[in-house]
């Protein structure tokens, strides 16, 4: 069949507008990048062991398990970026200060303002050793143990009344920690009025019985470990900081409903110590 020259334009300019038309859906068609990450972002405070007010500059906030990590300016800001769904801990530290831990359920990518934090110093409240004891005329039938605690704390900052106060730890193993235990006991004291010729040490006798560790699981012949710690003592409680702590995340038992609360402004320096159950 003979194509006539206009018959021949027509198809030549549908062949060309073909090709636009291929090219132009190409070049329309790159699909956008799925966002999978968000933000989480908040703010840090501080304060010294009598509640006053410090730097809050140079915090450092991380997701445990991961490299997302931020550092605090001098308004306490942080913000952590690229933060994926799911279960994360958020950890926040400095040095001097008690570490805090929480809870970061991250179900959707909306960005995350996490809630105020406030660090608090770590008392300057100290044990220096524990010595085991006898039994005294006022011990009672079931004392199986007993220590002497020697301590150092501040003056300056415990003038009588202010109480001064040590945390006790209980454990079945030489793990036992602030954050990981059986049992845990707060003892205070405050100087004697008037005030001791030598101020800033002192003494504290710690007992434990059979009564009291059956219920937490030691029978006869079991290894009890301890970890002592010098601890602050809420304002008021009579003392002259603030018992910060924070609830072990993830930690909720299904069946007890029991939760792990771990003090976090303890003195860093623990003595521990083991004996056998009678």
């Amino acid at each position: 069949m003979k194509t006539t020259a206009p018959t021949r334009l027509v198809v030549s300019l549908l062949v060309c507008l073909s090709i636009l038309v291929s090219c132009g859906k190409r070049d329309n068609d790159q699909p956008t990048p799925t966002v999978t990450t968000t933000t989480i972002s908040g703010v840090v405070l501080a304060q010294d062991e009598v509640l006053q007010p410090i730097s809050k500059a140079g915090a450092l906030v991380t997701l445990e398990g991961t490299e997302i990590k931020a550092t605090t300016d001098a308004n306490g800001t942080y913000r952590l970026e690229k933060v994926p769904l799911g279960q994360h801990v958020l950890n926040v530290s400095r040095a001097g200060m008690g570490t805090m831990r929480y809870e970061a359920d991250v179900k959707n990518l909306d960005a995350v303002m996490f809630p105020t934090i406030t660090l608090d110093q770590q008392t300057s409240t100290q044990v220096k050793s524990l010595d085991f004891v006898g039994k005294t005329m006022y011990s009672l039938p079931d004392e199986v143990a007993a220590y002497q605690c020697s301590i150092t704390y501040n003056p300056q900052l415990y003038p009588a009344p202010k109480l001064y106060s040590i945390m006790v730890y209980v454990g079945k193993n030489d793990k036992v920690s602030n954050a990981s235990y059986l049992g845990a006991t707060q003892i205070s004291e405050s100087e004697n009025t008037p005030a001791p010729t030598v101020r800033g040490v002192a003494k504290m006798r710690i007992a434990f019985y059979q009564s009291s560790l059956k219920q937490l699981g030691f029978a006869s012949g079991d290894k009890v470990y301890l970890a002592v710690y010098g601890a602050p003592k809420n304002v008021s409680d009579g003392g002259i900081g603030n018992e910060a702590y924070y609830i072990e995340p993830y930690s909720l038992d299904p069946v007890t409903k029991r939760v792990q609360q771990v003090r976090a402004n303890l003195n860093p320096n623990p003595v521990k110590v083991s004996f056998t159950m009678p």
